[in-house]
């Protein structure tokens, strides 16, 4: 199997791209959320899966490992294709498809071509509580813990959080949440 690529992309015409890779030329299709980042004639790394149905081989390429597994996790849903796996991940990042799942969000999901409302729900039922990322933590998350490291409870800690804007800085937080 082809777990990585690296190599210089020589043509890019979404949803393929093609890199070379000392002399070989791989036919790679991805998601059209990474076509922005993909540069002609400059080197690129990308996560792969690999593949075959009848006589061909498909490769698929993710700029990030977060990418692959997801795409791994939502083939592995019967009646979910490699295709809808990747409108979901062109049209999503793979924390807002996790949030979807665990959201029971059949509006978001049903939302991308060739996922109706019924292989939404199925998705929903295969996957729920069984996907875990590599996230890095948020504010929020440091926030917590810092206020736990200066003696509050998680509970509490969370509490006087809750209300304040995502967008401010941990520092902030973390000042804000010791005010109220």
């Amino acid at each position: 199997m082809i777990g990585s690529l690296k190599g210089r992309v020589i043509e890019k015409n979404p949803p393929y791209f093609m890199v070379d890779v000392a002399g070989v030329g791989f036919i790679v299709q991805g998601p059209l959320s990474i076509f922005d980042k993909i540069i002609e004639n400059e080197e690129i790394s990308i996560y792969t899966k690999c593949l075959f149905k009848e006589e061909e081989a498909f490769i698929y390429g993710f700029l990030s490992k977060d990418q692959l597994d997801i795409f791994n996790t939502l083939i592995s849903v019967p009646g979910l294709g490699p295709k809808s796996a990747l409108n979901l991940l062109s049209k999503f990042t793979p924390e807002e498809i996790t949030k979807a799942i665990e959201t029971e969000s059949l509006e978001m999901l049903s939302s991308v071509p060739k996922i109706g409302k019924k292989l939404a729900s199925k998705i929903i039922l295969e996957l729920k509580g069984k996907i875990t990322l590599t996230a890095k933590p948020t504010s929020f998350d440091q926030a917590i813990n810092a206020l736990c490291s200066l003696g509050l409870t998680r509970m509490e800690a969370i509490r006087r959080l809750k209300d304040l804007p995502n967008d401010l800085s941990l520092e902030e937080l973390v000042k804000r949440a010791l005010r109220t």
